[in-house]
This record gives structure tokens, sequence and C-alpha cells, in this order.
């Protein structure tokens, strides 16, 4: 039996000492009980994947977690659709949102939204911490996306309307949204997303990145470094008493 870490008490102070109302106690108490589900969501999210990994069936997890193999499979497993609703990326900053956007227009001749031109969208949104990252790591200058290029289908589609993401592509827009959870943040940047393609190990973005040296650990390092900073300088120009 797992102990948890988080115990009633102390979420009931957290959100007692945010609030001095009783009302806006209650909703902020609403809103932490949804970040907690979606944690719980993402903690067991976590362990399915790794127990994929290990090679674990569909029907081991399903006994696993107490539902069948269907289940099991229509829950984690992502499926190619275009079923982002815009509260989707209410968590996503200004930055990251046009990532999306701009990975659409990548896609403009393309059947689906893959992880090569979400890719594409964060090299193109040169003032996020993302191509930053990229532009720290990566072999030589330009060199992911001369890659990723290459590695676009270069056969031209109709495009549906609405347009999917491809299954690797929702997959890694789940593993951005982990990413900040795990790293403590409030907020989807470009850089999050840069990791949850790095993360999705089997999508075209993931190779291109393998390819110029950009590695997973390697750029959370990076992001964590450059995000630690950041705090650090606003606190030393925060006026004093503040």
């Amino acid at each position: 039996m797992v102990v948890t870490p988080v115990q009633l008490t102390d979420l009931i102070v957290a959100v007692a000492a945010e609030h001095a109302d009783a009302l806006g106690r209650l909703t902020a108490a609403v809103e932490l009980s949804g970040q907690l589900d979606e944690l719980g969501d993402h903690l067991i999210g976590h362990f399915v994947d790794e127990a994929r990994r290990s090679g674990a069936s569909w029907t081991d997890i399903g006994e696993s977690i107490g539902v069948t193999k269907q289940a099991a499979q229509k829950r984690f497993v992502p499926k190619e659709s275009a079923d982002f609703t815009p509260a989707a990326f209410d968590r996503y900053t200004d930055r990251a949102r046009r990532v999306v956007v701009l990975a659409r227009h990548h896609a403009r001749f393309s059947a689906r939204i893959g992880t090569e031109h979400l890719l594409l969208g964060l090299l193109d949104e040169s003032g996020g911490l993302a191509a930053k990252t990229i532009a720290q790591l990566e072999a030589a200058e330009g060199t992911t996306r001369l890659t990723v290029l290459k590695r676009l289908d270069p056969t031209v589609h109709e495009r549906p309307d609405p347009q999917p993401f491809s299954t690797h592509c929702k997959k890694a827009l789940e593993l951005a949204v982990r990413a900040s959870l795990r790293l403590g943040h409030r907020f989807v940047g470009t850089e999050h997303v840069l990791l949850g393609l790095l993360a999705e190990h089997d999508g075209t973005a993931a190779a291109a990145l393998a390819d110029t040296g950009v590695t997973r650990e390697a750029a959370e390092a990076h992001v964590v470094r450059e995000i630690d900073d950041a705090i650090s300088r606003a606190q030393r120009r925060a006026p004093r008493g503040a």
C-alpha cells in the first residue's frame, strides 16, 4: 500500500492561506481538486508508458488498473484526431499557442499535423526558450531545421477540415503537459513542447533532434537552468519589501 505524500490537512492549510473569505476558499478548493485529478491522470499515464516500455501487454496493464484491455487502450493510446478544443490549450503561453498555429501552417500540404510540423513551429518561434535551447545544443547552427525539412513527406495531400493531429503529435502534446507538471510549472511553454517532442521517441521530430545532437536530458537541464536564472533575476529586480 502506497501512503500518499500529500495530506488533506496540508491542502486545507494551503487553500486557507491564500484566501480570506469562505467562498474564495471554496472556489480555490474546486480549482485545486481539478489540478489534483490531472496530476493523478498523468501519474498513471507515466507508469503505463513505463510498463509498455518494459514489455507489458495491454491485457496486463488493464488487469493492473482494474479495467479491460480495450478500456486501457482507449484511455491511454492516442488516436489520430482533431479533437483538441481551445480549452485544451488554456495553460499554454502565447508563444506555445503560436507554435501550434505555425505547425498547422507547415502542415498545409499534409493530411495531418505531425511532430515534424510542431518542431518547425518551435524553430519559427525564435524568441521562445525551445528555439533557444535547440540553438544551444544542436551540432551546428540551423542543422535541426535542415534535418527535419529533409524528413518531410514531399507528397502534396489535400488538407482535410478539420485537420487531425497524428498519434505521435497528440502524444507529444500530452507529454508536454506532463513535463510542465513534473517540473512544477503552472504553464505550458515552448520549452515543455520541446520536451514532449523529445519524450515521444517514435516521432519524426525526436529522430531529427537526435540526428543533430539534441537530447532530452541536455534539453531539460538547459530549460531548468534558464528558468531558474530568470526567476533569480526577477527576484533581484523586485523592490525591497515587495
